[in-house]
């Protein structure tokens, strides 16, 4: 989201020398807190319009004159993020026929022609004018002009609107002039009013009875979860160009572009035509195409002469490098700006493998396993994977080298997985576990879950370390899509045909339990090592009906059981749409009195209140409305909790999220509907792939099959937010991983240009990119709100010169930037966006003073902040130089000593 406004700000710069004042967001349906919080202070914008919010609150605030005001979206932040807002009236085109993209619709002020309008054209202008006069306060209105493919005859718009603005004026009841909002935001601050200030988001957007817009936050999942690795690639690879200084941020341009693209209100949202989505998802591919040339090229510089490869497929265990060499090389990257343990998956086809570190200061755990559950058994994929953790130094770049041992199933890749499993050997632990009879045990030294092998489902969860354990359910169910007369279901809408949900089952009746429908395919039960680690992955995996899988896994040193979900492809032979939950019901364990919280775009958590709006008395109609109002939009996780306990849930891409009961929470992973809900795609969302039958050596097209990631853990309430916390980002920045053949030279790579330090723990290095040869830009992110943390929550302080160091050089600069890096940032421009009054406070705005002291900087709660860090030669340096008039080395040294003189 950041880089998007960036790369749009920065070429208006390049090319106008010009930095936006407004935001103008017109057509989005629904408005997140960390939208409005970020294109405040961050950026200085001074107000923000759009001409979406839901219907309801949108009628309460035609009727109360309160269309404008005063958003407040951040707790922590407080008046120091707000920004004026403006909610369009009657949406984003002209009023009536003065719509001049069209030519029926001229106005003509021929007097000698039958169809001379101007009177009537003046009177209808002067009667809209007032009437959104008398729905907004103060003596300013504004009208826009233009519409949606309405600007190819630029002629026929100006030449008529010069003519309303000229009759109108002659008229002289209303003051008609061309302006734009700058001007507009101008007067309405000038005329001194107090606005009434808003301090919950605009989701979900309802449009009318039963058309709530929460349907889109999960629409398309595989894409939104294309667009999350490709984003996160482009900061790994800009780190790596910044780390080695090998000056290539200006390649990766391509990506940058196909990233912002996508965040387009029809694009990540999944409300585009199928077409539009394919080529989205190739312009991303074109462009990690050549972010991965780029990455060779820096890591080239820094002596890895052998090309590496991306496997972006490696969780469905496709990788060509690891399945086609018995010995291969393995590149991880650190992205994290602090020392973590991360586990990672490599396919491989022998059934056992040794991974050895090549360079890099860190230790390693592996084990190979069995891939019981492949995404599509009739295509080519890896019988086993690498399964490693590995210690990993902040920002480090670390090597190993696999070598593939025992007898090399690659045969295998032509068979179905199962099949082969059950011909040449015996699936690890079933035949030998011992344990209860339906429950399954994993656990490390951290954690523990109990899983029942009869339904496949979770029945406890335990942190070992605080003592607590609560009684938890996982179900997979649908919600039957609405179809019938009416508002439907479809890529923007959310419309149940009814609160009920069923059973991943081939029937269509509800069935009173999953027990006949659920196959363990694979269990590994939990080995602990003398140091308290793992020497196994415990993982045990189910089949529920014909088109769900759930794998359950714990990993070393980790607070989090993750579970891997495969939902498709979703049968529709009844003709019937179908929306896909994951649904985590603690029961009375978790008294949390109909409250779910809910990430805003990865920072500050929501306050979601069952059927409740913080800014209108909310109206539902029937229980599908009690539903759909209820979901919200996640990017990384949620959360319930009481006054003790708290079970948190993060997710590897955005999707949707409700507690429609206490001590639950339900995330929709995946969706597949028969009819359009007519609100714009004019297709139904109905996704289907070509796969490949390996066998047959034919293609089939199945409905879509998708995979993904959920973490849980239960933790105390003290705790709970650091658990998250800390989750979110190590996921959101998982390692970036590259492959290929091993090299005979074992020469470690050279030394990199940036060493970085540990970070706080409550700091997160957002972007890390270079700006010149001696210069970086650099995002930092307060990773804590207000009042989450007893001390995590409380300001903390970086400073460049002991967490950057650069060999013979210094910090000598640390300049303040605006969020998008196109300008410094200064005292001004951080109190202009408030100089709001508002009726709260008299005043309603309170700027602060500029918190760089050298190369310290210091970071409030929830704060992302831009630098500009610059580095010189350290004059210490000046003893070293060497001074020989027989060589060039003269001239050099001269050339040291003159750079040193400028700095001192």
């Amino acid at each position: 989201m950041m880089d998007q406004t960036a790369y749009g700000h920065q070429l208006l710069m390049d090319e106008f020398g010009i930095s936006p004042r407004i935001g103008w967001q017109i057509d989005p349906f629904g408005h997140s807190a960390t939208q409005g919080s970020l294109l405040s202070q961050g950026i200085g914008f001074d107000a923000l319009y759009f001409a979406r919010i839901d219907y309801q609150d949108y009628g309460n605030r035609k009727k109360n004159k309160d269309l404008e005001f005063i958003w407040r979206p951040s707790k922590s932040r407080g008046k120091r993020s707000q920004v004026f807002t403006g909610e369009i009236i009657d949406h984003y085109c002209p009023p009536g026929k003065f719509d001049f993209g069209k030519e029926t619709n001229e106005i003509q002020d021929d007097t000698e022609l039958h169809d001379y309008d101007v009177c009537d054209e003046v009177e209808q202008f002067v009667n809209n004018a007032k009437m959104r006069g008398g729905m907004s306060k103060g003596n300013h209105v504004f009208i826009p002009m233009g519409c949606d493919f309405q600007y190819d005859n630029s002629r026929r718009w100006f030449k008529n609107m010069d003519k309303i603005i000229h009759y109108v004026n002659q008229d002289a009841r209303v003051n008609v002039l061309y302006s734009n909002l700058s001007y507009y935001t101008d007067a309405k601050r000038a005329e001194g009013l107090s606005w009434s200030v808003k301090t919950d988001d605009f989701f979900p957007y309802g449009s009318e009875r039963d058309g709530y817009w929460s349907g889109f936050f999960t629409s398309r999942p595989s894409l939104k979860r294309f667009a999350r690795v490709a984003n996160t690639l482009l900061q790994q690879v800009r780190q790596l160009d910044a780390v080695y200084q090998s000056h290539h941020s200006s390649t990766f341009v391509a990506l940058q572009r196909a990233v912002g693209l996508m965040q387009h209100h029809d694009g990540l949202s999944g409300t585009e035509k199928q077409i539009v989505a394919d080529d989205y998802a190739l312009r991303l591919n074109d462009g990690i195409i050549q972010a991965e040339k780029e990455m060779n090229e820096v890591l080239f510089v820094i002596g890895e002469k052998e090309l590496y490869h991306l496997c972006l497929l490696a969780n469905t265990s496709v990788c060509n490098v690891s399945t086609q060499n018995t010995e291969f090389e393995v590149l991880v990257h650190n992205a994290l700006a602090r020392t973590t343990i991360q586990t990672m998956s490599i396919p491989i086809t022998h059934k056992s493998a040794e991974i050895e570190v090549l360079s890099g200061d860190t230790s390693v755990r592996a084990q190979s396993v069995f891939v019981a559950l492949p995404v599509h058994p009739e295509t080519q994929v890896a019988p086993y994977s690498l399964v490693f953790s590995a210690e990993l130094k902040p920002l480090s770049t670390s090597r190993f080298l696999v070598k593939q041992k025992g007898v090399d199933y690659s045969a295998a890749m032509n068979e179905n997985i199962v099949e082969h499993k059950q011909r040449h050997e015996k699936a690890d632990g079933l035949d030998d576990y011992t344990g209860n009879d339906d429950v399954v045990v994993l656990e490390n030294h951290v954690m523990r879950a109990e899983i029942s092998k009869t339904t496949g489902s979770i029945t406890k969860l335990a942190n070992k370390k605080k003592n607590i354990q609560i009684p938890l359910s996982l179900e997979v169910r649908y919600y039957q899509a609405f179809q019938d007369y009416g508002l439907k279901s479809g890529a923007y809408v959310f419309r149940p045909d009814s609160n009920k949900t069923y059973p991943m089952t081939d029937k269509s009746e509800e069935m009173p339990s999953l027990v006949s429908d659920v196959t363990m395919v694979e269990l590994q039960t939990t080995s602990l090592a003398a140091d308290g680690g793992l020497t196994s992955v415990p993982r045990v995996a189910f089949k529920i009906g014909s088109w769900v899988t759930l794998e359950y896994r714990i990993n070393d040193d980790d607070k989090f059981l993750e579970i891997e979900w495969t939902v498709g492809p979703i049968p529709i032979d009844d003709k019937k749409g179908k929306e896909v939950i994951v649904r985590f019901d603690a029961g009375n364990s978790i008294a949390s009195a109909g409250t779910l919280y809910t990430d805003s775009n990865g920072l500050e958590f929501m306050k979601r209140v069952r059927n409740h709006r913080d800014t209108w008395n909310l109206t539902l109609h029937d229980n599908q409305e009690e539903v759909a109002a209820n979901y919200f939009p996640i990017t990384t996780g949620a959360f319930i909790k009481d006054g003790k306990r708290q079970l948190n849930v993060v997710t590897d891409r955005a999707q949707g999220a409700a507690s429609l009961a206490d001590g639950q929470v339900e995330v929709m992973v995946h969706r597949r509907l028969l009819v359009d809900d007519s609100k714009g795609v004019g297709e139904p969302l109905n996704e289907t792939e070509s796969v490949y039958n390996t066998a047959t050596k034919t293609y089939a097209t199945k409905g879509l099959v998708v995979r993904g990631n959920f973490f849980i853990n239960v933790d105390s309430v003290e705790d709970g937010m650091r658990s998250i916390r800390s989750k979110m980002e190590s996921q959101f920045f998982h390692p970036l991983t590259a492959y290929r053949k091993p090299v005979l030279s074992k020469e470690g790579a050279k030394v990199p240009w940036l060493t970085v330090g540990e970070f706080p723990l409550n700091i997160g290095l957002t972007t890390l990119q270079e700006l010149s040869k001696q210069c970086l830009m650099v995002r930092l992110s307060h990773l804590y709100a207000v009042d989450e943390h007893s001390s995590l929550s409380q300001p903390a302080t970086v400073d460049f010169s002991s967490l950057f160091l650069v060999k013979n050089s210094i910090v000598s600069e640390v300049t303040e930037l605006v969020l998008t890096g196109t300008k410094e940032l200064s005292l001004e421009n951080k109190g202009r966006a408030m100089e709001w009054k508002t009726m709260d406070d008299a005043h309603g705005w309170s700027p602060r003073s500029l918190s760089v002291k050298g190369t310290s900087v210091t970071l409030e709660a929830i704060e992302v902040r831009a630098f500009r860090v610059c580095f010189a030669k350290d004059a210490g340096m000046i003893d070293d130089i060497a001074i020989n008039n027989d060589d060039d080395s003269f001239g050099t040294a001269l050339q040291d000593l003159a750079e040193i003189i400028a700095i001192e």
